[in-house]
């Protein structure tokens, strides 16, 4: 298995005191949420190399962050579990709009194992960088749920109610370290007005063990061809 050969890799060069490149950082993750029972074996790959994950370093992580206690459905997106901000990194453009900076924080967390199909719980906020009052621009919630057939799980959905009115339903494929969804359906309450959108895609990318990417690309009835709306990079917080 490919995980497990890149673990490996890993311990050899955490063994002869070489710095783990950053791509290499998301297998870890995956591999504690894999298989938990490795933290409590003393000198296994995840006892050596995830003290953090397996709560061996740090204060105690809350259940609903615990990577080891990740379902096996939620398995492939354990990596995007966690509180991630940005103060002032987000960019916006598009031709209908002025560009702009913005700040934003994204919480993924587990839901209640009860819940069937186990799903992630998401939040988030935007807010304006250039004011000192923090004045929101969006916000969004919403749930990261897989398709139980086939049951491989690599495919996922992800719904949103926004603040501005507007509900989606996105699905997508995960690949290494990556997720990538494409609107389905969108509705929204009467008093909102129609939506533009004609065609968005949400990526969310973990570049290393702190650092999230966040896209957004659509095409819309004016611009008429794919582009990119949004993009900021988290970094994980923690504040447990």
């Amino acid at each position: 298995m490919v995980i497990d050969a890149v673990v490996k890799h890993c311990a050899f060069l955490n063994m002869i005191g070489t710095k783990l490149p950053n791509f290499l950082y998301p297998f870890l993750v995956f591999s504690v949420a894999l298989n938990a029972s490795q933290c409590e074996v003393n000198g296994s790959h995840a006892f050596t190399l995830c003290e953090r994950s397996c709560q061996k370093c740090g204060g105690i992580v809350p259940p609903e962050y615990d990577l080891k206690k990740v379902p096996k459905a939620l398995q492939r997106v354990a990596f995007l579990i966690g509180k991630w901000k940005s103060e002032f990194g987000g960019k916006a453009f598009f031709p209908t709009i002025p560009k702009f900076t913005y700040g934003e924080e994204i919480d993924i967390k587990m839901t209640h194992h009860i819940v069937q199909p186990p799903t992630l719980n998401y939040t988030a906020f935007a807010w304006d960088a250039s004011d000192e009052n923090i004045t929101e621009l969006h916000s969004e919630s919403g749930y990261i749920a897989p398709k139980l057939s086939p049951q491989n799980f690599t495919q996922y959905y992800l719904t949103t109610a926004m603040s501005n009115g507007f509900m989606t339903v996105e699905s997508g494929e995960v690949g290494e370290n990556a997720i990538k969804f494409r609107l389905r359906k969108i509705g929204r309450i009467s008093f909102s007005h129609d939506s533009a959108v004609r065609l968005m895609f949400r990526e969310w990318t973990l570049l290393d063990e702190n650092r999230l990417e966040a896209r957004l690309l659509m095409t819309t009835t004016v611009t008429r061809h794919l582009m990119e709306h949004t993009s900021i990079i988290y970094k994980r917080i923690f504040e447990y």
